[in-house]
């Protein structure tokens, strides 16, 4: 049961007393009764382990500032024990419930850490990130509403979230707290542990690039290597010639290949289409390797052609033409819509930078667009100094006490290795592993790279149990 979907009359009383809010949901005749601490929304959903949860966050935590919004936030508190250790799942960019991947219930059910408190009596959590999902800072997402969406912005929201946990002393007073990532969110746990050393007792940043800068042009050229190492010369082959012969027959005013793969509305003579089309192109040969399906994705290819596999990519078994210039207009839509490029573009444009670039690609391509859409504040030099500022933050973590306490892993078949490597004592290069897949649920399956480091985190796990129930 979400709560938006309700679409409640709320009838409320305040007790002043116990500082509890008791509201009555009036809901298709009936009233159902829920019991609410001025900072969060608890629904339990009937029958179910997982539950929706709600905080209220402050909009601006670093300057005076009264508004608030309500963060979404997702819980399993079935294995908890008091006292228990918080497994702490950031979300990153996108809702943490997705009709399509079901991104919290695979963190929440089918997860190492679900495995973790399951055994060891943890309380699992996984919160939104600000801006995505149902988590809306703001009513618009213009340029002057977008300034609020920021890392140290969403870091101390997790802050608060983890603050007013441990301020239940009956259940959470020893619980020690294991903050994980991925990818991205994988990035903030290293520099959410500089940040708030008091807040995090252990940490996993998985396959997360711990470098920004503004270009990376090694993106592309480390995954077609690992086409190449994976699929083989014929599929790496077919890929890149697959490109060469498109953007040569473009340049040559044949569309056939366009035709091919049912693209339309497209105009072959304007620059920042091609290019947008390649990037679009590009991205599918990334996603082949980032997501470990290049056997899969080489078979297709040496079955059919490039081009049929560009075309079923790109448009599953619809029969529809694939636009590829409407990707430019949910840039600049200022509402919440489903698709969420608008915002991890301005992430991209004002902070994290790592634009992946090509021969197809160049890096004023993404100079351009963050400047069309977003403004003239967006130039080159100012895109440049914000991610410096944002790299940084990474410079001095290997000699922090905080830092020796997350572990942090580089799986060999991820393109996102083209970007530094953190070296230290818990730094696992993960043999044979793919993005993000040591985050899963233990199996026998597992790479033995994967093994080592889930039995090391274990052992970590086990110390914080013990330290926890010691007091």
């Amino acid at each position: 049961m979400i709560f938006e979907t309700l679409k409640p009359n709320f009838i409320k009383a305040k007790s002043n007393h116990l500082k509890f809010s008791i509201v009555a949901v009036m809901y298709n005749s009936k009233i159902a009764l829920f019991y609410l601490t001025s900072l969060f929304i608890g629904i339990r959903c009937s029958g179910k382990a997982i539950e929706f949860r709600w905080i209220e966050q402050k909009l601006d935590h670093f300057h005076t500032d009264s508004r608030t919004f309500k963060m979404r936030y997702m819980v399993k508190e079935d294995y908890f024990k008091p006292n228990g250790t918080i497994f702490f799942f950031m979300g990153g960019e996108g809702t943490i419930l997705s009709p399509t991947t079901n991104v919290s219930h695979i963190m929440l059910t089918k997860s190492y850490i679900n495995d973790l408190a399951q055994r060891y009596g943890g309380y699992l959590i996984h919160s939104e990130h600000r801006y995505y999902g149902e988590s809306k800072p703001t009513k618009y997402l213009n340029v002057k509403s977008l300034k609020y969406l920021t890392v140290p912005q969403a870091m101390a929201d997790v802050a608060a979230l983890i603050r007013f946990l441990k301020g239940n002393t009956t259940h959470f007073g020893e619980s020690k707290v294991f903050l994980v990532g991925g990818s991205y969110s994988g990035s903030m746990v290293p520099w959410f542990a500089k940040l708030y050393p008091n807040l995090i007792d252990l940490g996993w940043g998985s396959s997360a690039p711990f470098q920004f800068k503004t270009e990376l042009r090694a993106f592309y050229s480390k995954a077609l290597k690992l086409v190449l190492q994976v699929g083989g010369k014929k599929c790496h082959h077919q890929i890149v010639d697959g490109l060469k012969s498109l953007k040569y027959a473009l340049n040559k005013h044949n569309t056939s290949k366009l035709i091919e793969m049912n693209i339309c509305g497209f105009d072959h003579t304007k620059n920042e289409y091609v290019i947008n089309l390649f990037e679009r192109l590009t991205k599918v040969v990334g996603t082949l390797v980032q997501y470990g399906n290049i056997k899969e994705g080489c078979k297709d290819i040496s079955k059919s052609s490039f081009t049929l596999f560009l075309k079923k990519q790109l448009n599953g078994n619809s029969t529809k033409c694939y636009d590829s210039v409407s990707s430019f207009k949910s840039l600049r839509d200022v509402h919440y819509i489903t698709d969420s490029a608008r915002l991890w573009l301005y992430q991209s444009c004002d902070e994290l930078g790592n634009f992946q670039t090509s021969e197809y690609i160049p890096l004023d391509f993404w100079f351009d667009m963050c400047l069309d859409v977003f403004g003239n504040k967006f130039s080159n030099c100012y895109i440049d100094r914000r991610v410096k500022d944002t790299d940084r933050n990474f410079e001095d973590m290997e000699n922090r006490d905080s830092f020796r306490r997350v572990f942090l892993t580089q799986p060999e078949l991820d393109a996102w290795t083209s970007t530094k490597v953190r070296k230290h004592k818990r730094t696992y290069f993960l043999k044979g592993a793919t993005h993000c897949e040591d985050l899963q649920a233990s199996s026998e399956n597992d790479k033995p790279s994967i093994k080592v480091l889930k039995r090391d985190i274990d052992i970590e796990v086990q110390k914080l149990q013990h330290k926890a129930h010691k007091h």
